[in-house]
């Protein structure tokens, strides 16, 4: 296993991910400091995954097109222009349309290192590699609630990013030192032309009014007038997106990958996934915090054990895919998911150590889940369309992330927490039959 591309595609996994983290703890402080509402501040967040959202499919073309380090080292660029921007905003305008541009340079790295990983690499380690990038991003996920609210508190939010964008540099130094040059494709395709511009436009504009329309479901419903117009919207936009891929010589999105179906299962099982995980995540910090009466630090504490069971977890079960094959822990980590949705709905009227547990049995599931998933989709890809794979894998996750924050929404006003919750569960019990009937196709 070549561990340079791995560790490289590893740093920019986490520093996605601690991003992430770290600014989400800071959203209050950065209200109360700008004097804004919640509401308003929630587009800190929202800017930035519709950014990544709709630009993943166009970073993963651009690295088939153009190479992955070029377009990897551009990315780590605008992320650490983007965060320094952010540490430098003055007002809450300033700051969303920096995170616009972090979350261009985070697509960029999101895109670009599962082909990283997967060109560097033999097939029959590529679930443990794999596992490896995934558990930066799970590490990511853990350290950030604590480190950036002891920031926010003590220092301000400005520190935040400052500490970002120091983490970017870094990868950003790091990558363009140890990163070996691409490799010539010939059946790549090259040109502007190929990177397939109205396609992208059309993608970005459809994808962004789908996830802005299941953000306004949280407050407006499913049926308000705003959703419906842009839903509609959306579902125009993307037909026409379909209709011009069949025409195009070189789509954005290629939609013949679906025809292979491990691909198929593959995003589809990552949609179901996030969505399922994003449920509970949407819902538990406030049940914990509202109904439970638990100070944000007690409630972040608790529910670092799900982030952290992945990190330990997902290198493990690729190796046993690697091994064994996909099947066993696909299956058996959306079962564990199920289980501990039940769990913690029973648990989390008295949180303690038994929602410790219950949550860790979720991190289980989902770290048994995502290296042996992430593994079949890259392996379904052709060589010179293993970025956009990776890209259309990393979508359907951000997808399946606002999915779960919008029907997690929904189903607290209508069936309750613990309603919502066997909901996911179900939802994750299905999902473990895509593991079972999914075929795996030959390492590539």
């Amino acid at each position: 296993m070549q561990k340079t591309p791995l560790a490289i595609a590893s740093a920019g996994a986490f520093v996605a991910a601690l991003s992430t983290s770290l600014v989400a703890v800071s959203a209050p402080v950065i209200a109360k400091d700008l004097a804004a509402s919640s509401g308003d501040v929630s587009w800190v967040l929202t800017a930035y995954l519709l950014a990544v959202s709709s630009l993943l499919a166009l970073a993963g073309k651009l690295a088939d097109v153009l190479g992955r380090k070029r377009v990897y080292l551009t990315g780590f660029v605008f992320f650490v222009a983007g965060a320094a921007m952010c540490a430098a905003a003055k007002d809450l305008f300033a700051l969303v349309g920096a995170r616009v541009l972090q979350g261009a340079g985070a697509a960029m790295l999101m895109a670009v290192g599962p082909a990283i990983v997967t060109r560097a690499v033999p097939p029959s380690r590529r679930a443990r590699a794999l596992g490896v990038q995934l558990a930066a991003t799970y590490i990511g996920l853990t350290l950030g609630p604590g480190a950036g609210g002891l920031l926010a508190a003590r220092i301000g939010w400005h520190a935040v990013f400052v500490t970002i964008a120091g983490a970017g540099v870094m990868g950003l130094a790091a990558a363009a030192l140890l990163l070996p040059p691409d490799e010539h494709d010939a059946r790549a395709p090259t040109g502007v032309g190929a990177l397939d511009l109205p396609g992208a436009l059309l993608f970005a504009l459809g994808l962004s009014t789908l996830l802005v329309a299941m953000k306004r479901t949280q407050d407006e419903g499913w049926t308000a007038r705003p959703v419906l117009l842009l839903g509609a919207l959306s579902l125009v936009t993307l037909a026409v997106l379909v209709r011009h891929t069949a025409l195009h010589a070189t789509p954005l999105l290629p939609l013949g990958l679906f025809r292979e179906p491990a691909f198929a299962f593959g995003v589809l099982g990552a949609v179901v996934l996030y969505t399922v995980t994003f449920m509970l995540a949407y819902l538990l910090p406030f049940h914990l915090q509202q109904e439970a009466s638990l100070s944000p630090a007690r409630a972040g504490a608790l529910m670092t054990a799900q982030p952290a069971t992945m990190a330990v977890v997902a290198p493990l079960s690729g190796v046993v895919a690697d091994r064994w094959g996909p099947r066993l822990p696909s299956s058996a980590g959306m079962l564990a998911i199920a289980g501990g949705m039940v769990a913690v709905a029973a648990s989390a009227a008295a949180p303690g150590a038994y929602l410790v547990l219950s949550l860790a049995l979720v991190g289980l599931g989902a770290g048994l889940y995502v290296a042996p998933n992430s593994a079949v989709v890259m392996s379904a890809a052709p060589r010179e369309r293993q970025a956009t794979a990776a890209a259309m894998a990393a979508t359907a996750r951000n997808v399946g992330m606002t999915l779960g924050i919008a029907v997690a929404a929904s189903l607290d006003r209508t069936v309750g927490f613990r309603g919502a919750l066997f909901v996911a569960a179900g939802l994750a019990a299905l999902g473990a039959l895509l593991g079972v009937v999914r075929p795996v196709t030959a390492a590539r």
